[in-house]
């Protein structure tokens, strides 16, 4: 029996179990982290290669550590300086992102409470949890934590399907695990989205195909410097919150 069962090895499902075993709550021994693949954050490494990410949206400290401020420590350490931060609010470059994250994995042992498989039930007993793996795997638990996103569930429009159907070659989700190598596309290429996957998409086949790259979405582009009000990472908006 575990304490923490953590399903998904994403980078919030990184940033939790980091908590988990810095704060004392768990024992590596007592935690496992259910996920697909072999390693922590590989759907985010791979997805963000693939569109070509350079500087993340976030701030410095966003990160998967418990100091807010650590990767900028980790950078100053390292001798990074300021050309991995951009702009006012530092955001890091997906470099230094990725390893400060491996630097953490690797303090922590992670990998320790790694346990690769596919989570299709969850089950209540009495005061235990059941979880049960693609493979008839079951694992027992105190507590759950879910960490999954959408990833694995891609979003893909009605009037899609058939033209994949008629043009399998030619109309792909950027996201799907049988993605074609980008610089084999045939362009003109078209790329329907109006978010931040979508712009850094466009970027990225803009260098391939110069002038025959074409972005299609509904509305004009919306800039935000944050995804959510930064308010809610600390008292400004919290104290309030656990007042009611």
């Amino acid at each position: 029996m575990y304490d923490w069962i953590v399903i998904g090895g994403g980078i919030h499902g990184c940033t939790i179990a980091s908590f988990l075993l810095k704060s004392g709550k768990v024992r590596a021994e007592k935690l496992r982290i259910i996920d697909p693949y072999d390693e922590p954050m590989y759907s985010w490494k791979k997805k963000t290669e693939i569109i070509g990410m350079e500087f993340l949206r976030s701030p410095s400290v966003h990160h998967i550590d418990v100091d807010p401020f650590s990767l900028q420590k980790y950078a100053y350490k390292e001798n990074l300086g300021k050309r991995h931060f951009y702009g006012i609010y530092k955001r890091p470059s997906l470099q230094l992102f990725n390893e400060h994250s491996e630097s953490i994995i690797k303090e922590v042992d992670l990998q320790r409470s790694w346990h690769k498989g596919f989570v299709i039930s969850i089950e209540k007993e009495q005061e235990y949890w059941k979880v049960s793996t693609e493979k008839g795997e079951i694992l027992i638990a105190k507590n759950i934590v879910l960490s999954i996103s959408i990833n694995n569930q891609l979003n893909i429009p009605d009037w899609a399907h058939q033209l994949r159907a008629d043009l399998p070659n030619r109309v792909s989700h950027i996201f799907e695990e049988n993605l074609v190598h980008l610089s084999s596309l045939i362009p003109p290429v078209g790329v329907i989205g109006g978010g931040i996957t979508a712009a850094h998409l466009t970027v990225k086949l803009s260098s391939l195909f110069p002038g025959k790259v074409f972005l299609i979405k509904r509305h004009p582009f919306r800039i935000c410097d944050f995804d959510s009000d930064p308010g809610w990472l600390g008292p400004k908006n919290l104290k309030f919150y656990h007042k009611n």
